[in-house]
């Protein structure tokens, strides 16, 4: 008899439908365990951006309203207080995280770096350093209140450009 007469007994008897379908049925569930964790960690990935991005957003929106209305310098160092911490956090897990560690998080999630946020970050921290050392009780000038809106202008139009290209 040939190989292939030999190899044709074999998968037709017994244990040849149990070998083969030992073999297909342990490769697909393998194949839908690989898929599955792969769509979990994508699925997970993704829950992060969003909730980073929420974060961020919420933060920069209560900045500003409240930069809007700072009159001192302890109305600005109230109002530049989400840069570190949330007033009300959209995820307790980042209640207690700087802004720019959660750009930090997102670029990590996503590998998306745009510089030129990176920088207006690092200003908006710097800001915040020279406003935290001032006296809280000397007025707040309007020079800076008008950098601090235009920077978190220009960090929510970012913010809203990454949420709506998320949707589409």
């Amino acid at each position: 008899k040939s190989f292939w007469t030999k190899a044709s007994e074999v998968l037709n008897s017994n244990f040849g439908l149990w070998f083969l379908s030992s073999v297909f049925i342990t490769g697909g569930a393998a194949l839908y365990q690989n898929t599955q964790h792969h769509y979990e960690a994508k699925l997970n990935t993704e829950k992060e951006v969003i909730t980073c991005e929420f974060e961020i957003a919420n933060r920069l929106n209560s900045m500003k309203f409240l930069l809007l209305k700072a009159k001192t310098i302890g109305d600005a160092q109230t109002a530049l207080t989400p840069i570190s911490k949330s007033f009300g956090a959209v995820s307790a897990e980042y209640e207690h995280v700087n802004i720019a560690v959660l750009y930090f998080k997102i670029f990590q999630l996503t590998g998306i770096r745009d510089k030129q946020m990176g920088d207006l970050v690092k200003e908006l921290e710097e800001i915040n350093l020279a406003v935290q050392s001032a006296n809280p009780k000397d007025p707040f000038i309007e020079a800076d209140r008008k950098r601090l809106i235009e920077i978190i202008s220009i960090l929510q139009r970012y913010e809203n450009q990454q949420i709506n290209s998320r949707q589409n």
